[in-house]
């Protein structure tokens, strides 16, 4: 079972005070898990509120500085490489708060 994300790139400005134009991309996450893995709980201790995980099988063109809107929620993200089994992909932590 899948699930479509939406993942948010760039915008703001350059140094030249030119808007930079954001993009928004739907992506396919392989699964959708409430909160952080055992591994990472400990951010949760660290001042991160970790709301969802999002599963995708690599490759995923996702990065730290990336948004991804999930559930109708927007979150800040902290890409993982992940392995389970025969299970190659990427652990997206989908947080809220600072680190």
């Amino acid at each position: 079972m899948s699930e479509t994300v939406t993942r948010h790139r760039g915008g703001g400005r350059d140094e030249d005070g030119k808007i930079i134009p954001s993009t928004s991309t739907p992506l396919k996450a392989f699964r959708v898990a409430p909160g952080a893995s055992r591994r990472y709980t400990e951010r949760a201790r660290e001042g991160l509120d970790i709301a969802m995980t999002v599963y995708f099988p690599r490759p995923v063109d996702l990065v730290n500085t990336d948004e991804l809107t999930v559930r109708g929620e927007r979150y800040q993200v902290v890409v993982n490489s992940w392995r389970s089994g025969r299970f190659d992909g990427q652990e997206v932590l989908c947080t809220r708060g600072e680190a």
